[in-house]
């Protein structure tokens, strides 16, 4: 449920000057020099405590977390129940269960569906994607209902799929019991989750699905202009890089939402829970990614596919260049970017046959001495067995080949990144 839809036009703006003005402080107020400090402290005296109950920031590709408050407390996710029934379809979907042009009747349950709603009527017939599009940009909760029936047969068998899903992607603090995150009483939810699961499950349809599609549209037309859908998220179209994901409201869990922005090769997730209205949960979740496009950069370091600056000798006398399995990419304070180093864990040569896609060894990305990522390195080829006096040659040895090279280091000039505080 999250019957806040549509606000007034000075409601916007006021909202859009809190979230993007002075009120908007970093995290990092720790960097304010010692002559205003006494002032800023004076003022902000009565406002020390976070505007939320729970968040989290994320790195979308990683999961990394770059800052978080309460992030395993459990809370209801409202509305944003309805980002795990929307993977369930897209799942579905997938596996050519349903189609997206296929037609959904609307049952007399979905039709008296209360909350946020289209004001479907019982009988009439949409396309599925129609209805995801209601789901997912109004919060439309008859919508969501239909969905469910249409996907998994009822709304319970959809519950359950949902929390099969929850379960696969170790949500481990998640449970279910609706499709919309519609209370069974105004102050009494039944469904749980928590910020740190919400922001497994954004990543899960940020990769998994093409639901940002919609969910980056401030408004879109319903079956060919039936209805016109505007989207709760007020963060999209005001919010530079924000293309999702989802609110969610009730009078137990107040203003939430999962919010995710891209910038560069940056792509980051906010989830703020418990915001006290409705301005808020949109200015607390700018102000986190504010903080993390400020502070952290990303940097790509080896693509997958990519040939590695390094060589491997088989048996037979032949010469291969491992390539990458996967896309190397890291996310770090800023100031740390000149320490980064990337090296090459790769053996000068192996015995017997390689299959394609066989690791050799691997890409190592440490920062200060500590590892921070890895992928491995694989062979591009599938080689045939070698000569046996090869393959059973006692201390076979071949000298390192000259091109071998067995670190990369990453320099770059950037600003020193602070280090978050909890506000």
């Amino acid at each position: 449920m999250d019957g806040w839809g549509k606000v007034s036009s000075k409601t916007l703006v006021f909202f859009v000057l809190v979230a993007f003005g002075c009120a908007l402080a970093r995290p990092a107020d720790a960097a304010i020099s010692r002559h205003h400090s006494h002032a800023v402290k004076k003022r902000s005296h009565h406002s020390t405590a976070p505007l939320y109950k729970g968040a989290i920031l994320e790195d979308a590709d990683s999961g990394k977390i770059l800052y978080s408050l309460n992030p395993d407390m459990e809370w209801p996710p409202a509305s944003m129940a309805k980002m795990m029934l929307l993977l369930v379809a897209e799942d579905q979907i997938k596996a050519g269960r349903v189609s997206l042009d296929d037609p959904v009747r609307i049952s007399e349950r979905s039709a008296h569906t209360m909350g946020s709603r289209l004001g479907l009527v019982e009988g009439q017939v949409y396309p599925l994607r129609e209805l995801m599009k209601a789901a997912l940009i109004k919060s439309a909760n008859d919508a969501a209902v239909a969905v469910a029936e249409k996907v998994g047969g009822s709304v319970e068998s959809t519950v359950r799929m949902m929390n099969a899903r929850a379960k696969s992607l170790g949500m481990t603090h998640t449970e279910y019991h609706t499709v919309d995150g519609l209370p069974p009483r105004p102050a009494h939810d039944v469904d749980r989750t928590t910020a740190r699961d919400l922001a497994t499950l954004a990543r899960a349809l940020i990769h998994q699905t093409t639901l940002l599609q919609w969910s980056e549209l401030q408004e879109a037309p319903f079956d060919g202009g039936v209805a016109m859908l505007h989207n709760t998220n007020h963060l999209i179209g005001h919010y530079e890089g924000c293309d999702g994901l989802k609110t969610g409201f009730t009078y137990e869990a107040g203003f939430n939402l999962t919010a995710t922005a891209k910038r560069g090769n940056l792509r980051l997730i906010a989830v703020v829970l418990g915001a006290p209205s409705n301005a808020q949960r949109f200015a607390q979740a700018a102000r986190l990614m504010n903080w993390g496009f400020d502070n952290f950069t990303a940097v790509a370091l080896v693509k997958s596919g990519e040939r590695l600056p390094v060589e491997v000798q088989l048996p037979s006398g032949k010469i291969i260049q491992p390539v990458a399995a996967h896309d190397l990419k890291v996310v770090l304070p800023k100031g740390d970017v000149a320490s980064l180093k990337v090296s090459y864990d790769v053996p000068q040569a192996v015995n017997g046959p390689v299959r394609s896609g066989q690791p050799l060894g691997s890409v190592v990305a440490e920062d200060r001495g500590q590892v921070i990522s890895q992928i491995d390195a694989i062979s591009p080829i599938e080689t045939s067995p070698a000569p046996e006096e090869a393959q059973t040659s006692d201390g076979w040895n071949p000298p390192r080949p000259a091109a071998y090279n067995n670190s990369a280091k990453i320099e770059s000039t950037v600003e020193t990144t602070r280090l978050p505080v909890n506000q």
